[in-house]
C-alpha cells in the first residue's frame, strides 16, 4: 500500500459507499482526512474511534447553501496545509428529463458541480497559500462519456467535472498543483442497491469484466493520483468501469 505519511487529505462525501472505503484507506496509508457529509454514520464513528487523532468529520448538506457557505470558509481558512482534495459527494438523480421537477435539477447540480466548485476554490487558495502543491481527484462516471436512460441531469453533472478538472489542470499546474478525474462504472453501492435484477444483469452482460465494480476498484486508483508516484499525471481521466463503455 501507497504510503502518504504526513499529508492531508479532504474527501467530500465519506460517510458511505466509495467515499468511506477512500477514507479508511486513505488512513491506514498513515494520510490526516477530513470528510463531509450529510450526516455522521456508525461507519464514520468507527473510523473516528480507530484514527482520532488523524480523522476529522463536518456534517453538511451541501443542497443548503448556508451550510455549503460554512463549510466552504472553514476549508479557506484551514490553519494547516490541505495536500489533496477528492470530491467524492454526489446524489444519483434518476428519471426522465420531462419528468423531474425544477427541484430535482436543481438540488442534482448543486450537489454534484456546484459545490464541489465552491469547494475546490476554497482548496486551491490553501494550497497555494501554504505549499504551492496538491492533488485534486474529482470522482466523475462512467455515464459522462455514454449516455444512460434517465440519468441526464446526473451525466450532465459528471461531464462539467471533468471539463472543469481539465481546466484547473491548466490554471494551476505552473502552481504544482494536479487535478484528474476518474470515471468509475457501476459499483457495488447504496446508489445502484435498487435496480433491478434484470437492470444489473443488462449492465453485467454489457461490461468486459462481467461484473460490478467494488469501491475498492476505484479507491486504489484515487490512492495513486494523490501519491507522489503520480506526479507527471494531470488533466487526465481515468475510466474505472470494467470495460463499460469500450
Amino acid at each position: 500500500m501507497k504510503s502518504l505519511d504526513g499529508k492531508r487529505i479532504l474527501v467530500t462525501g465519506g460517510s458511505r459507499g466509495v467515499g468511506l472505503d477512500i477514507c479508511e484507506t486513505l488512513l491506514k496509508s498513515k494520510a490526516s482526512v477530513i470528510t463531509t457529509a450529510r450526516q455522521s454514520t456508525a461507519d464514520v464513528e468507527d473510523l473516528n474511534q480507530r484514527f482520532e487523532n488523524h480523522f476529522e468529520f463536518f456534517s453538511c448538506d451541501f443542497s443548503d447553501n448556508k451550510q455549503l457557505g460554512s463549510f466552504v470558509e472553514k476549508a479557506r481558512l484551514m490553519n494547516k496545509p490541505v495536500h489533496g482534495l477528492v470530491a467524492n459527494a454526489a446524489v444519483g438523480t434518476e428519471g426522465l428529463l420531462t419528468l423531474l421537477s425544477h427541484d430535482q435539477i436543481h438540488r442534482s447540480l448543486q450537489i454534484n458541480l456546484h459545490a464541489t466548485i465552491l469547494i475546490t476554490q476554497a482548496v486551491l487558495k490553501s494550497m497555494l497559500a501554504h505549499q504551492q502543491s496538491g492533488s485534486l481527484v474529482f470522482i466523475s462516471s462512467a455515464c459522462a462519456h455514454r449516455g444512460f436512460k434517465g440519468l441526464s441531469v446526473y451525466a450532465a453533472a459528471k461531464a462539467g467535472l471533468c471539463g472543469f478538472s481539465k481546466a484547473v489542470a491548466r490554471e494551476y499546474g505552473p502552481r504544482g498543483i494536479r487535478s484528474n478525474a476518474v470515471l468509475p462504472g457501476f459499483l457495488q453501492t447504496e446508489m445502484t442497491r435498487n435496480l433491478s435484477g434484470s437492470q444489473t444483469e443488462s449492465i453485467r452482460k454489457r461490461t468486459s469484466l462481467k461484473r460490478l465494480g467494488k469501491p475498492c476498484d476505484v479507491t486504489q486508483t484515487v490512492l495513486h493520483l494523490l501519491s507522489d508516484e503520480s506526479h507527471y499525471i494531470t488533466g487526465s481521466e481515468i475510466v474505472v468501469d470494467g470495460g463499460l463503455t469500450n
